[in-house]
């Protein structure tokens, strides 16, 4: 019972703002945006905002809570951790290619600013991260690179949230995008801190078995 309310928390959190904004997103520009919009802006920002929420969910399993612990097993818990990792990551690469083909298209050249500066280096840390899960075994890591490459890895939601606001098309335009975005941001700030008290970058064993 306590499994599937949960479960339906955290798949109705992002679906209600996303439906929100692909609503009020119809409404608004349908009548002026064409085939191009629907086809790699719409999908871009969506991918965008699960992304963001799929990293969210998968530092809470990372991050031992005991609300969660009282729940979910700890090994489904690591599991789940690492495939919400790749498919975050998958759904953030696309957000950014997506909206490079996009401006492209639209613009007839890249706009590099700084908020999109901050995307990129935020894709750059989060591919990384995403690649020491994965192939953990052929890159044969040492456990400092593992952990370095994974303590960097929190640099990336808070990257990602200052990229958000600072381009604001979405996140300022729409209040339940932007509310998800707060909250999710301050809980991410209880549960470092949390961490960082409880000392978390102590040395671990590095996990054997990443696909267990």
């Amino acid at each position: 019972m306590k499994k599937g309310i949960v479960t339906g928390i955290a798949v109705l959190l992002p679906l209600i703002p996303l439906t929100a904004w692909l609503m009020s997103s119809w409404d608004e520009f349908s009548a002026q945006l064409g085939f191009w919009f629907y086809a790699l802006y719409v999908p871009a920002r969506s991918f965008g905002l699960l992304g963001f929420v799929l990293m969210f969910y998968q530092f809470m399993l990372a991050s031992r809570i005991p609300a969660l612990d009282s729940v979910f097993p700890r090994a489904q818990q690591l599991k789940t951790h690492r495939t919400l990792g790749k498919i975050g990551g998958v759904m953030i690469l696309c957000h950014g290619l997506f909206m490079l083909i996009f401006d492209v298209i639209s613009l007839g050249a890249i706009g590099f600013t700084f908020e999109k500066l901050l995307g990129i280096i935020a894709l750059f840390l989060l591919i990384n991260a995403v690649i020491a899960a994965w192939f953990i075994r052929p890159l044969q890591l040492s456990q400092k690179a593992w952990r370095g490459i994974h303590i960097l890895a929190y640099l990336v939601f808070p990257i990602v949230f200052v990229h958000a606001i600072l381009i604001g098309t979405t996140v300022r335009g729409y209040a339940p995008v932007r509310w998800l975005f707060i909250v999710l941001l301050a809980a991410y700030v209880v549960i470092l801190v949390r961490r960082l008290i409880a000392n978390p970058f102590a040395a671990k064993p590095r996990p054997a078995d990443p696909r267990s």
